[in-house]
């Protein structure tokens, strides 16, 4: 395995701040594919977001893709077409993978962090958004235009129901018909149709039989109540015809019995 080496890259938000954080960029971080000209950069702080990282990189070369993750593992690519239900951002402190067009950029990012300068995230043309306003501004960017969001729904609901019609369609068309080995599907319909060895109907199958012996269990112990209490009322009484029967012999011979 080659060694790994570990540039640094000091950051503040603006010229304002004492104080700043330092990004730390790996070219040759673990599981990194040989035809993959992309760099890890780690410790980045919550108010450096996407376009901070893009002003910062986009100079050393064409940025063809920038995720961001919570451990050093590269997200798996998935395109979210949505506007409105968008994937949920990684809060706090995280990691990126920028990906450039070629290794040149990547090592000009590396030659970068290298310098011995301070990189200010917020300047006259871009100011750095944080604190309360950050906020605020958050919240509105979150506020979705009902009528817009409802035309997505319909959309996403009329596509999902035609494929699973034409899915119904094809298996219906293949109901009871062997294929080249011989073999004939069973399908979920007719008389007595099966339960499908799904993994949520086999969990919710699990929940079921759970639930009865845990019923079976607290009317065992039920039970075992109600005898107890009743051997318990049963001695009592005994206990107190015992002593019934121990004080009228006591009046007895003490010649002050009086039945009537």
């Amino acid at each position: 395995m080659s060694k790994i080496e570990v540039f640094q890259m000091k950051i503040v938000a603006d010229k304002s701040c004492t104080t700043g954080h330092t990004l730390f960029l790996h070219d040759n971080y673990p599981n990194k594919k040989d035809d993959e000209y992309c760099i890890l950069v780690t410790n980045i702080p919550p108010y450096c977001d996407e376009h901070c990282l893009h002003r910062l990189f986009e100079g050393c070369g064409k940025i063809l893709s920038l995720k961001f993750t919570k451990q050093a593992r590269k997200p798996k690519t998935t395109e979210n077409t949505s506007k409105f239900f968008p994937s949920a951002p990684v809060e706090g402190f995280k990691m990126a993978y920028i990906t450039y067009d070629c290794t040149e950029a990547v090592e000009k990012a590396l030659k970068k962090s290298k310098l011995d300068e301070i990189h200010y995230l917020s300047s006259e043309s871009t100011k750095l958004i944080t604190g309360l306003r950050k906020w605020c501004l958050d919240y509105v960017r979150n506020q979705p235009d009902p009528v817009k969001m409802q035309m997505e729904i319909d959309e996403y609901m009329a596509e999902f129901d035609a494929k699973v019609k034409k899915e119904q369609e094809v298996e219906l068309a293949n109901e009871g018909i062997p294929d080249e080995e011989g073999w004939v599907k069973v399908t979920t319909r007719g008389r007595n149709p099966g339960v499908s060895r799904t993994e949520a109907n086999q969990t919710r199958i699990r929940r079921k039989e759970k639930q009865k012996r845990k019923e079976k269990e607290m009317l065992s112990i039920y039970k075992y109540q109600v005898r107890e209490s009743k051997r318990e009322q049963i001695a009592n009484l005994r206990k107190k015809f015992e002593e019934d029967k121990l004080k009228i012999k006591n009046l007895k011979e003490s010649r002050k019995f009086r039945p009537f």
